[in-house]
Parts: C-alpha cells; sequence; structure tokens
C-alpha cells in the first residue's frame, strides 16, 4: 500500500515531467517511482545497491510493458557515471519496502549526491526527496538534507516542505528543490 506522501510526491511533480524530460530514479526501490517517472517521461535512469530491488523492478516494468527505462544496479553517488544531462532527481530514501531493513540510505551518501546535482541542476530542473525520519539513519538524513537547504541561494532556488505537522509519530515528508534562475551572473 503506497502512503500519502509517496502519492502527493508524484502528483505535485506530474505536472513539471514531459515526454522530452530525462529522469533519475535515484533509490528505485519496488520500482513504483521508477514507472511513475518512465510513463510521463523521453527516458528513466533508475539506481538501486540491492539485487532484490532490480529484480522487483524490472517485473513491475515488463508488466506494465514499460520499455524506456534503464536500470542501474550501483549508488546513485555515482549518477554522473551514467547519465549527465536530466530535468529531476527523485529520492525515496530510506529502505527497500519488504526487503532487509538494515539497508538503508545513508546520510553521507545522500548528501555527497546532494552536492553533486546541485552543481549541475539547470534551471527548471529539480531534486524531490521523500524523507522518512522515523528510523536511525532516516532522521540523520532529515537534519542533514534540512540544513543543506539553508545553504541554499534563495535567490536561485526555491525550497518546498511538505509535511504532516499533526502527526506525533515522525511521519514521512517532501522536500522538493527547484531551480528557478542560473546561477551565473
Amino acid at each position: 500500500m503506497r502512503s500519502l506522501i509517496c502519492d502527493l510526491s508524484h502528483d505535485i511533480i506530474k505536472p513539471y515531467i514531459s515526454k522530452d524530460d530525462i529522469m533519475v530514479d535515484a533509490t528505485m526501490g519496488n520500482g513504483f517511482d521508477t514507472l511513475f517517472l518512465a510513463s510521463l517521461s523521453k527516458h528513466v535512469y533508475a539506481f538501486d545497491i540491492q539485487e532484490q530491488a532490480l529484480s522487483e523492478t524490472k517485473k513491475l516494468l515488463e508488466k506494465s510493458k514499460i520499455q524506456n527505462v534503464t536500470l542501474i544496479k550501483d549508488s546513485h553517488e555515482n549518477i554522473f557515471d551514467y547519465v549527465h544531462d536530466f530535468k529531476g532527481v527523485f529520492f525515496n530514501l530510506g529502505y527497500l519496502p519488504k526487503g532487509d531493513k538494515s539497508i538503508t540510505t545513508k546520510v553521507e551518501s545522500t548528501l555527497k549526491t546532494f552536492d553533486q546535482i546541485i552543481q549541475r541542476l539547470n534551471v527548471d530542473g529539480f531534486i524531490l526527496y521523500v524523507i522518512y525520519p522515523g528510523h536511525e539513519e532516516g532522521n540523520k538524513e532529515s537534519i542533514a538534507l534540512n540544513e543543506k537547504m539553508k545553504t541554499l541561494d534563495p535567490k536561485i532556488f526555491k525550497i518546498i516542505r511538505i509535511d504532516l505537522p499533526f502527526q506525533n509519530n515522525q511521519p514521512p515528508y517532501i522536500l522538493w528543490v527547484i531551480k528557478q534562475k542560473s546561477d551565473q551572473h
């Protein structure tokens, strides 16, 4: 069962993706975000470090007759070894649903990847994170990413945070970074 935040993340970026766009799913998981992005874009590069994620995603894409995806068994840290131009990058952080919960995205690689992407992001490009602060590593990622957002120039980047503020169980939330202007002066 998909979560409200995951569904909302799809709803908000859908108008920003066209059939001419290259997209990156930095954390493919079971493939639902990959499938969503592929249905809207020209091509998707999907990354995960777990063979189970690639296998589940491949099954989902075949069942849906989707072929405009390249599945990559590698960390999102190595994104630029595979793709150099894209409209947006989608991260659904945490662990593989129905997988080994001890294997999670890590704050170090998440921040390293953010730093790489933000330097190469085109105007109108974006990075969208679904963040899960309810587990230890997810909480570290949450704190670090929120601190990182404070360092971005608000004249160049717009940052939107969508959360469930009246829940007391550290629910997931969305951080969406959109580059609105060139940083060339």
